[in-house]
């Protein structure tokens, strides 16, 4: 028979900055045994389990005085989605370390004389229990569970972001327009955003840059990502007035894409042969620019300095845009084809392919 269901808050011995909270049950059996059911919360709890504080529990309901005589202790795990209801038997030795027998859910009823249906909720299933739970915690910390606040800095960089944002439907207007390198590549650098939100490695960590300088040319955009190993992504332009591939029967991309293409090989040539000098180079522009200096129409994302090392090997990759999309399926094979064969491979994308990635409306 239950004599008594209630949320338990115990002081926690681990790291956690909170209390523990279980749910325990007193009940009183045939044998007039007292047997305590100490059921872990989930989520809700805000310290360490049940099973890795049974000892402060048990100390803790003697020492308020819920118990004063000997009692038999269950933990007990709700059925989730791992599986069903688990009873454990608890004893505590004279060194105060616990022990645990498994117990079947036919033999944990009997033990407690309890009906089958006891244990068919969960504790945040029943009103009462949830209140409890709720003000606990409540009065533990009123804003336990928010989020924790950004940086204001990072939440203002972000809200003059997304308000000088270019939408999706002006870029889609410039593409269908017809318009030239000169005007998309205006339109882009009015908000470099839009690229660090296409290229960068984890949301919001990026630095952009227009008509990067490299070896007495420039690349059009280069952004810088990732964490650790740093990330460089060399992006050059063509206009959106004139068809990737060309129209004869030779299926081969037009010469404004083949000259994209020879473009941002002659860089990636040179990083290739000078790969130690342009690592050192671009961490040392990196650190320049997240120190406040403007170099290439410098752009840097919300969450600010990006956390890598400049003594690790970086990553690079490439990519040409530009030219309309007629044919989906055989400008697909086509762009496979030319990237599965080039080393190290250059991505190659119709301004219509490309828009379909922009992760913006």
């Amino acid at each position: 028979m239950k004599i008594s269901d209630f949320i338990f808050r115990a002081p926690s011995t681990s790291l956690s900055r909170y209390d523990l909270l279980c749910r325990v049950r007193f009940f009183v059996n045939k044998k007039y045994e007292i047997v305590a059911v100490l059921t872990d919360l989930g989520n809700k709890n805000p310290s360490s389990s049940v099973t890795n504080s049974v000892e402060e529990i048990i100390a803790g309901l003697y020492e308020i005085g819920f118990l004063t005589s000997k009692a038999i202790f269950l933990e007990h795990y709700e059925k989730g989605l791992m599986g069903n209801n688990t009873f454990d038997l608890v004893t505590i030795d004279e060194n105060n370390s616990p022990s645990w027998k498994s117990l079947k859910f036919d033999s944990a009823i009997k033990l407690l004389d309890s009906e089958d249906d006891e244990f068919s909720k969960k504790s945040v299933e029943i009103k009462e229990l949830f209140d409890q739970i709720e003000k606990l915690r409540h009065d533990m910390d009123p804003y336990m569970g928010i989020p924790h606040q950004e940086n204001f800095e990072v939440i203002l960089r972000r809200e003059k972001i997304l308000s000088n944002q270019v939408t999706k439907s002006a870029l889609k207007n410039a593409i269908e327009s017809g318009a030239t390198e000169t005007e998309i590549h205006k339109l882009i650098l009015s908000d470099l955003s839009l690229l660090g939100d296409m290229y960068c490695q984890l949301p919001e960590e990026y630095i952009c840059f227009s008509e990067f300088e490299l070896n007495g040319g420039f690349v059009d955009f280069v952004v810088l990502s990732g964490r650790s190993r740093m990330t460089v992504t060399l992006i050059e332009i063509k206009g959106a007035n004139y068809k990737l591939i060309n129209s004869n029967s030779y299926e081969d991309f037009s010469a404004k894409t083949n000259q994209a293409v020879q473009q941002i090989r002659k860089r990636l040539g040179y990083i290739i042969r000078n790969i130690d000098e342009f690592r050192m180079n671009v961490h040392d522009l990196r650190d320049k620019v997240e120190n406040g200096e403007s170099i290439f129409d410098s752009f840097i994302g919300p969450e600010g300095k990006l956390q890598v090392d400049p003594n690790k090997d970086i990553y690079f990759h490439s990519i040409v845009i530009g030219g309309r999309s007629e044919d989906d399926y055989k400008e697909s094979r086509l762009r496979h084809d030319y990237e599965e064969r080039m080393s190290p491979p250059i991505r190659i994308e119709s301004w219509d392919s490309w828009l379909k990635k922009v992760p913006r409306k």
